[in-house]
């Protein structure tokens, strides 16, 4: 019975997409900022809360077995050109109830280069607890001919791990262009629940966006603006892409992504290509709300799997002291896309 539980421990890590990753994934990438990078860590002059959402894949059985939740604070103290933050997941992966719940605090440091153009290195460390209930599984040794399910009667009933993530990542940006370079799991966390030893590859991401105003009104003011973005992941040997952008017209969005890469198969029988997102949005007085719907391009279908439900909310609230010095800020802040 334990190469049968192994066999099916792996097959539910497998059928998440997350044997290697093993990190939420959200569509509205730029509105998880310090999932991404954590030199995204305090891009806007307010303190910044995000909450993020997202339900996979709701027409597959047990629509709740995939989805992802997460919470993130930030807060700048500009005196000192630094910035911190908090971010929790939770991600519930598979049929069998793989869970992971992530904590990290995050630090970045901007660095004025010139007048128009300074990068942020950045620092981000934390906790990880993976969780699996293997009551909710059932093997052939407990199948009997002609009965129903016999219980359960298994050497683990329930298996939790703790571990220690590092990650890391760097900024660079002008008023209207940015780029930057993060890797995760640096120190390589050993996420095994059975006791064999797996640890994480680490993650490498590049990512960059140019913001094209279109419209002005006579204060100077932005109120209609294209933004285009890409972000790039490379983990062993699979890669991922996100590119595309939205349009601004205040204070309203809309958006249209594509993840995949076409032109390079993660398997010799499978083309490279998972979805088209559609982004709708909102922005004013420091509330934001985007919706967007993951189209699938793959062989899975959207008929097969549902797509994918996503909501983001930000609430962005400022004090006294940063209003007055929001102009004179403007330089300073990363003018990649957010919700």
């Amino acid at each position: 019975m334990r190469i049968g539980l192994k066999i099916v421990i792996v097959l539910a890590l497998l059928s998440s997409g997350k044997l290697l990753a093993q990190d939420a994934q959200f569509s509205q990438f730029y509105a998880a900022p310090l999932i991404i990078n954590p030199a995204l860590t305090g891009n806007t002059i307010q303190d910044r809360f995000s909450l993020n959402y997202r339900n996979q894949w709701p027409a597959v059985p047990n629509s709740k077995a995939f989805t992802t939740y997460a919470f993130s604070y930030e807060h700048n103290f500009d005196d000192y050109n630094s910035a911190i933050g908090a971010l929790v997941y939770h991600d519930r992966s598979g049929l069998a109830g793989l869970r992971a719940t992530n904590a990290l605090l995050s630090y970045a440091y901007r660095v004025r280069v010139t007048r128009r153009f300074s990068f942020k290195p950045s620092l981000q460390l934390g906790l990880t607890n993976r969780h699996i209930d293997f009551g909710e599984l059932v093997f052939n040794d407990q199948m009997q001919t002609g009965a129903a399910t016999s219980a359960a009667s298994l050497e683990y009933t329930g298996q939790s791990k703790y571990s220690m993530d590092v990650n890391t990542g760097v900024i660079g940006f002008s008023e209207n262009y940015w780029f930057g370079v993060s890797v995760r799991h640096i120190n390589r966390p050993d996420i095994s629940l059975v006791g064999n030893g797996a640890r994480i590859e680490p993650k490498f991401s590049a990512q960059g966006g140019y913001n094209i105003p279109v419209k002005k009104d006579i204060k100077k003011r932005i109120v209609s603006q294209l933004m285009l973005a890409a972000n790039y992941k490379h983990q062993s040997t699979r890669d991922q892409l996100d590119i595309g952008g939205y349009f601004n017209y205040v204070p309203f969005y809309m958006g249209l992504w594509y993840r995949g890469i076409p032109l390079k198969k993660a398997d010799p029988a499978l083309a490279n290509n998972d979805a088209v997102i559609v982004v709708l949005g909102y922005k004013k007085n420091g509330l934001s709300i985007g919706y967007s719907y993951d189209i699938t391009v793959s062989k899975l279908s959207t008929a097969t799997s549902g797509g994918a439900h996503e909501l983001s909310t930000t609430l962005e609230i400022a004090s006294r002291k940063n209003l007055s010095k929001r102009r004179t800020r403007s330089r300073f802040m990363i003018p990649c896309p957010k919700f």
